[in-house]
C-alpha cells in the first residue's frame, strides 16, 4: 500500500468572518502549518488541496492542487483531486489519506490504524470514527475509485461524503478519546468552526503532554 496524504484546506468560512481557516494563526504558526507538520510525521508525501491563492501556501514547499470539478462540490471534490494527483505521479500511489485543516489534533497513528484496517482488503475505504460519530473526511481511499467518483460528482445532487462511503465496501475504524493531564477527555477530531474553538484547541494542546511534544 503506497499512501499520499491530502490536506483538505477548504476555503473561507462565514463563521470565521470570511477568513480562510487554513491561514488562521494557531500558536506561533498557522493551522495549515500545524496540520502539515502533524501529517508529515505519518507520511513522507503530503499535498494540499485548496481552491484559493496557491501563493498563500508557497512557504510549505508542497504540491498545491485545486479541485478538478467545477463549482464548489465540497470535500469529495478535494478527495477526487487527491486521487487524480496520486494516480498521475511517476510512481503512482495506491491510496490517499485525507485530513481536514480545521481539525488539527487528529491522531498520530491515523495513517497506520486506517491502513491496518484495510490491509487485507485494499479496495475498501477506511473511515475514522470516535465516540460513535463518523468523521467522513478522515479516510483512507483507494485511488482506483477515481473514475467512478468523477462520474458520480457530475450529478450536482451527489455531494455527501458519507453517502459515497456507504455505497462502497468500507471499514469503520474507532479511535479513542484523548485524556489530558487534568483528566478531561477530548475528541481528537474536534474541529474549529468558530473563533472560540481556536482558543479551545490551544487549551487542549496545553493540557496534553502528547500534543505538546508531537505536533
Amino acid at each position: 500500500m503506497r499512501i499520499a496524504g491530502i490536506i483538505l484546506a477548504g476555503g473561507r468560512s462565514s463563521r470565521m468572518d470570511g477568513h480562510d481557516k487554513a491561514l488562521l494563526p494557531f500558536g506561533k504558526t498557522r493551522l495549515i502549518d500545524f496540520v502539515t507538520e502533524r501529517l508529515l510525521r505519518q507520511l513522507e508525501t503530503v499535498v494540499v488541496n485548496s481552491n484559493g491563492d496557491p501563493a498563500a501556501f508557497a512557504d510549505l514547499h508542497l504540491p498545491i492542487i485545486a479541485d478538478s470539478v467545477s463549482g464548489f462540490a465540497g470535500p469529495l471534490a478535494g478527495i477526487l483531486a487527491g486521487m487524480e494527483w496520486a494516480a498521475n505521479q511517476p510512481d503512482p500511489f495506491t491510496h490517499i489519506l485525507t485530513v481536514a485543516t480545521d481539525t488539527p489534533l487528529f491522531p498520530h497513528d491515523l495513517s497506520a490504524t486506517l491502513g491496518k484496517a484495510i490491509a487485507g482488503s485494499p479496495d475498501h475505504i477506511a473511515v475514522a470514527v470516535s465516540d460513535n460519530m463518523w468523521h467522513p473526511v478522515f479516510g483512507l481511499w483507494p485511488v482506483m475509485q477515481k473514475e467512478e467518483l468523477d462520474q458520480w460528482l457530475r450529478d450536482p445532487q451527489n455531494r455527501r461524503v458519507r453517502v459515497w462511503i456507504e455505497d462502497h465496501p468500507h471499514h469503520q475504524v474507532d479511535f479513542p478519546l484523548v485524556t489530558t493531564q487534568s483528566g478531561e477527555r477530548f475528541d481528537p477530531f474536534f474541529n474549529i468552526n468558530r473563533p472560540d474553538d481556536l482558543d479551545r484547541a490551544r487549551a487542549m494542546i496545553a493540557e496534553s503532554h502528547d500534543w505538546k511534544t508531537h505536533p
